[in-house]
């Protein structure tokens, strides 16, 4: 009774997050706190065993919730649409590979692998920054932020950078800004890395600030990156009401650990004119605490 009490509990306070900000780090737990009050709630349906079955369901359920990301990836590979007259496939991707994590050839190898067309690295600690350098003949175009406080992003792309720009401390979160050639119909890209909880509000002045700059930036947009929060959260509806973007991931994302990541912290979003052309998947982690995040995209190549 009392697990089943917690879950609804659990329920309840994810959508308290509408009244007060510091709620919402529950939200990010809707799905586990559903697994919870479901487990449980069979459980109490039982004539014996009722604490038993009740912990096997539970275990099974966030079990299903690791794997569900795996075998979802596994499935969008094979059903990926072709561009229209006028649009331009781009494989995109984000990865943020945990600035103490110092197997740069894991990471170097699995950016190979993914193989996109642009791809923003997050946290991209000392040990790894030969990356970059060991990746110029893939990626020829490239942009990062080392030289800023708090920003250690860099950009590969197989496409002309036109132009960039990064911001380190400011209201808002750090973030990377590359503005792509007319091969890529003038794409705008951002790399965006949020704060996290328990400083819930900082986060939320910092998605609304960045909201406000990509809505004032013309032309097409692709948002990628850390938002530190769940498809369930607050922050996450208000950067794509704010920023009048769409986001095109789901899947859990984090953490790597037991191979059975349980949230969804890891986005691409798009502004209006860009589409999915098939389903967003994950990588290898690469002994990073995340998992990459990836899908097709097709960019119109006029204005």
């Amino acid at each position: 009774m009392a697990g089943l009490v917690l879950g609804l509990a659990g329920l309840a306070a994810t959508r308290l997050g509408q009244l007060w900000i510091a709620f919402d780090v529950f939200s990010n737990f809707t799905l586990q706190f559903a697994v919870v009050a479901v487990a449980f709630f069979i459980g109490l349906l039982m004539p014996r065993g009722r604490l038993m079955t009740a912990s096997v369901l539970l275990v099974a359920g966030l079990t299903a919730l690791g794997v569900w990301p795996h075998l979802a990836s596994q499935s969008a590979t094979a059903s990926v649409a072709a561009p229209g007259p006028g649009e331009r496939a781009l494989q995109v991707a984000s990865f943020n590979t945990l600035w103490v994590n110092d197997d740069a050839e894991a990471v170097r190898a699995e950016v190979a692998r993914i193989d996109a067309d642009v791809i923003v690295l997050i946290e991209m600690g000392p040990s790894k920054r030969s990356i970059p350098g060991a990746l110029r003949e893939r990626y020829p175009h490239q942009a990062d932020c080392y030289e800023l406080a708090y920003c250690n992003f860099v950009v590969l792309s197989k496409l002309p950078i036109v132009e960039s720009e990064a911001m380190g401390q400011w209201e808002g979160p750090p973030f990377i800004r590359v503005k792509l050639g007319e091969e890529a119909g003038g794409l705008t890209v951002f790399g965006v890395h949020t704060t996290r909880f328990p400083h819930s509000q900082a986060q939320f002045r910092q998605v609304a600030a960045i909201a406000a700059r990509i809505e004032a930036t013309p032309g097409r947009k692709l948002v990628m990156g850390d938002f530190n929060a769940t498809p369930f959260s607050r922050l996450l509806s208000g950067l794509e009401s704010r920023a009048t973007l769409t986001r095109l991931t789901h899947l859990p994302s984090w953490p790597s650990y037991l191979g059975l990541p349980q949230l969804a912290i890891d986005h691409i979003f798009v502004s209006p004119g860009i589409r999915a052309l098939g389903q967003s998947r994950i990588g290898e982690p690469s002994g990073s605490d995340h998992y990459p995040v990836m899908m097709p995209i097709a960019v119109p190549l006029t204005p």
